[in-house]
């Protein structure tokens, strides 16, 4: 009996133990709540104190100086500087080497900034996944942000931010939504004007390379691509409207030469009157420098030309030449270092030094004749994106050679404004394996792939590239991008409208 009544004691013990242990209990994780305070990097109030200009700035010292004294705030609600602001904003931080980011990034020495510190925060503010701003934190008090090329210094002048300044701000966000709710709903609209060179075969004269140029324009809404039109030659959108670009070859017995003609549309501007001067008046051919020179080109943007020159009469050189293009007449080529500052130039040297050590390394001759030009450089595109490359000239035993090389500088935003890949060029590969090259637009919503015969334009939702092709154009043999210009909005409407009135075609 005792035995029985002991047995009976120990079960239901047991059997308290195992309640009290169950899995309300045991899962405690459940029951722990994040803070409700998030410990933000960066808080409080702040005013831009000072500037310094960056290595390629695109504002003025008036400009920059408009700056200072804007006010900045960090809160979790919203980041704010001057009148741009960020909503329910997220953090990220990490950790760099000043050295390697600022050059890497912005094309500056920390020294330039008196930053003496080895490792710095680098601290991101994201909108809707979408970047904001990104800070240089040098301390609790103190920060660099950089802004169109020019570097701005923050000061913290509170920690306390008054709800009242957050009310006013969300007040006025709410007046902004309703009045944008009773406009017109705008349609989700992007296009791209993409320029394309290639080897005109029915027109090989004399052994010479000639090459024929050509403007493609797509424009892609909500529903799919809406229209495909060409053009021949290059339409240009610059910033106060837009240019046809040729490339008219003259010949005057034996001596041929290209000129590059650029000509603003619904005006004729100072560069095609130069131009057509030249043409019409070819008993002066042998008055300029270059009568015997071929042109391509290699690259040209709102302001900038990139043209490979072949001489071809005399040893056969092809030297590259960057120009501004309202300059283009004055045949003055710039050097990396106009464009890239100091960075650009050490870039510059240091791959032509490589490439001599390549090509040459432990060979000493006086017949070889190897002087780097800071002038001989071009972009190409390479892996979806804009690249620099320089060119070493090389007269050996009086024969002329050349090697190209690598210049370790990205090309700034001056030159190149828009040159994005939101999905990387290895998942464009492994989705499309034949490509080698690729544009996405800034909505994201539209990847224009070239692979060696055609372009393939693809959808994009949510970052994935569609399975299939929404359009496909053939491409001449060995064609290349010379360039790539995005409209979004209702500015892709206006391209269209424009191209559509200067002799465009339909190829959809």
């Amino acid at each position: 009996m005792i035995k029985r009544l002991s047995y009976w004691i120990i079960l239901i013990i047991l059997s308290l133990l195992l309640v009290a242990c169950g899995p309300s209990n045991m899962n405690l994780s459940e029951n722990i709540m994040a803070p409700r305070n998030r410990i933000l990097p960066i808080t409080g109030k702040w005013v831009i104190e000072d500037y310094k200009l960056g290595s390629t700035p695109e504002i003025d010292e008036d400009m920059a100086r408009a700056y200072v004294g804007k006010e900045a705030l960090f809160h979790e609600k919203l980041v704010t500087i001057g009148e741009d602001i960020c909503w329910e904003p997220s953090f990220q931080i990490k950790v760099a080497d000043p050295n390697d980011y600022l050059i890497h990034r912005y094309k500056v020495a920390p020294e330039y900034l008196n930053i003496d510190q080895d490792e710095v925060q680098i601290v991101s503010v994201e909108c809707e996944d979408q970047i904001f701003n990104e800070y240089i934190k040098l301390s609790e008090n103190k920060l660099i942000i950089g802004i169109k090329g020019t570097f701005f210094i923050m000061e913290k002048v509170a920690e306390h931010i008054e709800p009242e300044l957050i009310a006013e701000y969300y007040k006025d966000r709410k007046a902004g939504i309703k009045a944008a709710d009773m406009g017109a709903d705008e349609e989700p609209n992007s296009s791209i004007l993409i320029g394309l060179k290639s080897l005109d075969l029915n027109r090989t004269e004399d052994g010479l390379a000639n090459w024929q140029y050509r403007t493609i324009f797509i424009r892609r809404d909500f529903q799919g691509i809406a229209s495909i039109y060409e053009m021949e030659d290059i339409f240009l959108p610059r910033k106060k409207g837009f240019s046809k670009v040729e490339v008219d070859r003259i010949k005057l017995g034996r001596k041929v030469n290209d000129r590059i003609v650029v000509s603003s549309l619904g005006q004729t501007s100072d560069l095609e009157l130069e131009v057509n001067e030249v043409n019409n008046d070819r008993k002066d051919f042998n008055r300029h420098k270059d009568d015997r020179t071929l042109k391509n080109i290699l690259y040209i943007g709102n302001d900038y030309i990139s043209v490979e020159k072949t001489h071809y009469l005399g040893k056969g050189e092809r030297v590259l030449e960057l120009h501004m293009i309202d300059h283009l007449d004055k045949e003055r080529p710039l050097k990396i270092s106009d464009v890239s500052g100091e960075i650009g130039r050490e870039a510059f040297m240091e791959g032509a030094k490589k490439a001599i050590r390549t090509k040459y390394v432990d060979q000493k001759s006086s017949s070889i004749d190897l002087k780097p030009n800071e002038e001989n450089f071009g972009l190409f595109r390479r892996s979806g994106h804009w690249i620099f490359r320089g060119r070493l000239d090389i007269v050996e035993d009086n024969q002329y050679s050349y090697k190209d090389f690598n210049i370790k500088a990205t090309p700034p935003k001056e030159l190149v404004q828009y040159d994005e890949l939101p999905i990387s060029w290895n998942r464009i590969k492994i989705k499309i394996p034949e490509a080698v090259d690729a544009f996405i637009s800034p909505h994201e919503d539209m990847l224009v792939a070239l692979t060696h015969n055609a372009m393939l334009i693809y959808p994009i939702d949510e970052g994935e590239i569609a399975y299939a092709p929404e359009a496909e154009i053939e491409l001449n043999s060995a064609e290349r991008v010379i360039m790539s210009e995005w409209a979004i909005g209702k500015y892709a409407l206006a391209w269209e409208e424009e191209f559509l009135d200067n002799k465009a075609y339909p190829l959809k």
